[in-house]
């Protein structure tokens, strides 16, 4: 109803704040299909953090954190950057710290009880599955080294 509203004006521009939050499977790919259509005649800004809506729907991405915009791209194009770079496994909670130690963990969760780790690396890693990245995957990257980059700064 809101989106409907918002069109009859015939806007030029739509911004729409988490639009597919809280639908079931069956209505996020509806309401994908009506963001789509509309977003041929007309520029639609989607604030989410549900990134499969921005891979599904967006032709250009931005990464902002604490106010500071990071990353401006074509979700594909960042995703290309990253193949062959992004590594799983699933590990014990207990070594997660060793892990964070010897490799850049991009990512960890819990999984069935044990932690599901991403890590980033250019070369091949033993013992891991290399993976397709995902959006997350660089969300996580691009957050991760600005704010290395600032504590550097800070310390310097």
């Amino acid at each position: 109803f809101g989106i409907a509203q918002a069109l009859l004006g015939d806007p030029k521009l739509l911004i729409v704040d988490e639009p597919t939050a809280g639908l079931d499977p069956e209505e996020r790919y509806r309401f994908h299909n009506l963001l789509s259509e509309i977003g041929e005649n007309v520029i639609i800004i989607l604030s989410t953090h549900i990134v499969d809506d921005v891979r599904e729907l967006c032709s250009s991405m931005a990464i902002i954190d604490m106010g500071k915009l990071l990353l401006v791209d074509d979700p594909q194009n960042t995703l290309c950057q990253y193949n062959g770079k992004i590594y799983k496994k699933v590990i014990e909670k207990d070594e997660l710290q060793d892990y964070q130690e010897r490799f850049h963990v991009v990512s960890s969760r819990l999984y069935l009880g044990r932690m599901m780790i991403h890590i980033f690396s250019n070369e091949q890693v033993t013992g891991f599955e290399t993976i397709a990245p995902d959006l997350e995957d660089v969300y996580f990257l691009t957050i991760n080294q600005n704010r290395q980059a600032e504590a550097e700064e800070e310390v310097a």
